[in-house]
């Protein structure tokens, strides 16, 4: 279901039952946000873990892959797109667990992240002996966002080296696009380069029936065709609506169509407090339905989020207002607060009142 703000309220966590060999403590965290539900695998206190499943594609996306202990077999089979922030171990640890269970007969995986992520996948795959795994070697084609293109490797286990790809451009820091959603990126301090993503749906495309009418349109599969080119950034393409000749596709969408914005999620963590990545922050997830951003420590703790280019409970509830998110969930709590998560969420609620707390 929807998880609809309001001040303190809870969110629905679902636990994978019978599937607990993490050492995360904390339940998960599931939100429905439309088709999709994302789920912080590892709760609010463990390794960063995002899973968006595409409820009608059996499809998932990860953000980041810490301990994957809590994740079942078939939902790393199902995993087109993976999405690191940055390369500590809490946030790729669980890349080998991941890698194992892409052994077999399964297209190539999609990562991104940072300028170096080539480095590290390639280390991590050629620290394992492939004499037996014949033509079922785990594929992956690696992604480097380097500002205003991406870096593309294709790489499988057992092959000797990376293949080269062809670079691609990411206008306005968008990595992937689809009919259905893209996925934008923002560049952030951690003392390292660090991504942000936001996942992004087009929404609905709806037919003006009056404007259809108007025009002596009937309605076909030439409709489909019509949305299908404005998902797919194809304003040229040529469509035929019927015996009133043909169109192009910007002008005739132009005419009849209309498209209501979608909820965009926002996954941010491991940067920071400084006014520019704040700034960055803001802009990304602006007007975002759901916020999934780190509060690492307190204010009383605010010289060791310094030392460290974490956020306190405050940096973090400044980036949900001036966002205006619909809903925030913190998460990624420093482990000194395990036995005090009630006086960090009493804090976080005094900043603002976005805050969801899991139940």
């Amino acid at each position: 279901m929807d998880c609809t703000r309001q001040p303190g309220s809870a969110v629905q966590v679902s636990v994978e039952l019978g599937a607990l060999t993490s050492v995360a403590k904390d339940p998960q965290v599931a939100v429905r946000v439309g088709p999709v539900v994302a789920s912080l695998v590892n709760g609010v206190g463990g390794d960063p873990l995002l899973q968006l499943r595409l409820l009608h594609e059996s499809r998932s996306l990860l953000f980041d892959l810490g301990d994957t202990g809590r994740m079942p077999l078939r939902s790393a089979h199902q995993v087109t797109d993976v999405f690191i922030s940055h390369c500590h171990a809490d946030h790729i640890g669980g890349f080998m667990w991941f890698l194992r269970s892409r052994i077999g007969h399964f297209p190539p995986c999609r990562l991104f992240g940072p300028p170096g992520l080539m480095g590290h996948i390639s280390g991590m795959i050629n620290g394992i002996l492939w004499d037996r795994v014949e033509d079922r070697g785990p594929r992956f084609v690696v992604h480097e966002w380097h500002g205003d293109h991406l870096k593309r490797w294709r790489i499988t286990a057992g092959d000797p080296a990376p293949t080269p790809l062809e670079e691609e451009p990411t206008p306005d820091g968008v990595l992937l696009r689809e009919p259905e959603f893209q996925v934008r990126a923002t560049l952030l301090d951690h003392g390292t380069p660090v991504l942000a993503y936001a996942w992004e749906p087009f929404g609905k495309l709806q037919v003006r029936n009056d404007r259809l009418k108007a025009m002596g349109l009937q309605p076909g599969p030439w409709l489909h065709d019509l949305k299908m080119a404005v998902l797919r950034k194809r304003p040229d393409e040529l469509i035929s609506p019927g015996p009133s000749g043909t169109w192009r596709a910007e002008n005739l969408a132009r005419q009849l169509l209309i498209q209501a914005p979608g909820d965009k999620l926002v996954y941010g963590t491991d940067f920071a407090g400084t006014p520019d990545n704040i700034r960055k922050m803001k802009a990304l997830a602006g007007d975002a339905h759901t916020l999934f951003c780190e509060a690492s420590f307190m204010t009383a703790d605010k010289d060791q989020a310094r030392r460290t280019h974490h956020l306190t409970t405050e940096d973090c509830a400044r980036i949900a207002n001036g966002a205006k998110v619909r809903q925030l969930i913190a998460f990624h709590f420093s482990h000194r607060y395990e036995r005090k998560r009630q006086a960090l969420y009493q804090e976080l609620r005094e900043f603002t009142d976005r805050l969801v707390i899991p139940d």
